[in-house]
């Protein structure tokens, strides 16, 4: 059986990505001689080798599919977050990249040597891709289960203490949840909300759930629902399934006189810079997007490297980041 980068990393106990860069010999990154050593050195003891690459400049090339088009990514620091970082992490390594944007599969180059899928995608969309290059890696969708390579966050891990972190001060919590389409229609449930009802338990109120569409406008108009209650039966605090529908919320609390957080606590998932600068700023769940650009490269440089390995997908754990919105 071959050895894998995975193997390297789990002896010397470092990551995925750690390892990939050394061996690659990346001059940018910051890690100790002793781990430099240790991982060429299990390296070699485990007689780990790269399988060899054509000599032309498209077996070094990836294409960077973004399932936003290029506009609406703007709007969107989380996922702009992961493609810068996916291009930083892959030019460090030495591949040439190239962006295309999934309202327009249709111009990923044909010559292509892998491809790092950012966001959600659909079967049809997924067998498109994976009918230019194999060595195909998904990054924030969960598609192990159709034979691809995915790296995702721990959704329900970060939700489930943030919701115990809520509830230990709070007797009403909710939640704003969200729902989005593939670019081809195919609608994307959010695993959010199945995990805050879980985390809920018998305390879970459906009247308290509310789905918007992660615009800054459906958040606002989904805190408008939930003010509308009475203010006995309304939560006392909400989770909110990305800061930019967060901002659209406390846009609703402030024009209704809500004091945050001493009449609502709000805590939002991503943790993206936008959180730290709006009023006030953001109790947030930290998706560390560097760290999962990181790893789908890893990834990807172990499928160019390595024949027949089993699909593999790699959960990033989260970060709950108290500021302002909510004391717990």
């Amino acid at each position: 059986m071959a050895v894998t980068l995975r193997d390297i990393a789990k002896r010397a106990g470092v990551s995925l990505a750690t390892v990939s860069r050394v061996l690659n010999d990346d001059p940018q990154l910051a890690v100790s001689d002793e781990t430099r050593k240790k991982i060429l050195t299990i390296a070699e003891e485990l007689s780990y080798t790269k399988r060899r690459r054509r000599d032309t400049a498209a077996r070094h090339k990836i294409v960077i599919v973004q399932w936003y088009p290029e506009l609406q990514e703007l709007t969107d620091l989380y996922y702009l977050n992961i493609r810068i970082n996916v291009e930083k992490e892959a030019q460090a390594a030495g591949l040439v990249t190239e962006t295309v944007f999934a309202n327009n599969l249709a111009q990923v180059p044909k010559d292509a040597a892998g491809i790092i899928a950012i966001g959600k995608y659909s079967p049809a969309q997924l067998k498109q891709l994976s009918a230019v290059s194999r060595e195909l890696v998904v990054i924030d969708g969960d598609v192990l289960a159709q034979g691809y390579d995915c790296v995702v966050p721990d959704f329900e891990g970060g939700i489930t203490q943030a919701t115990q972190a809520l509830l230990a001060k709070y007797r009403r919590v909710g939640m704003i949840a969200g729902q989005e389409s593939t670019t081809d229609g195919r609608p994307v449930a959010d695993p959010r909300a199945s995990a805050f009802q879980a985390a809920m338990g018998a305390q879970f109120v459906p009247a308290w759930l509310k789905v918007g569409d992660y615009s800054e406008k459906s958040g606002y108009a989904q805190m408008q629902a939930l003010l509308a209650l009475p203010v006995a039966k309304r939560p006392q605090a909400v989770l909110i399934a990305n800061d930019v529908m967060a901002a659209g919320a406390l846009r609703a609390l402030h024009e209704a006189g809500v004091a945050v957080p001493a009449e609502m606590a709000i805590i939002s998932f991503n943790d993206t810079s936008m959180a730290r600068y709006l009023y006030p700023p953001l109790t947030a769940i930290r998706v560390p997007t560097e760290q999962m650009a990181a790893m789908g490269v890893a990834l990807l440089q172990q499928r160019l490297t390595v024949a027949n390995l089993a699909p593999q997908r790699v959960v990033v754990g989260t970060l709950l980041t108290q500021r302002q919105s909510a004391k717990l």
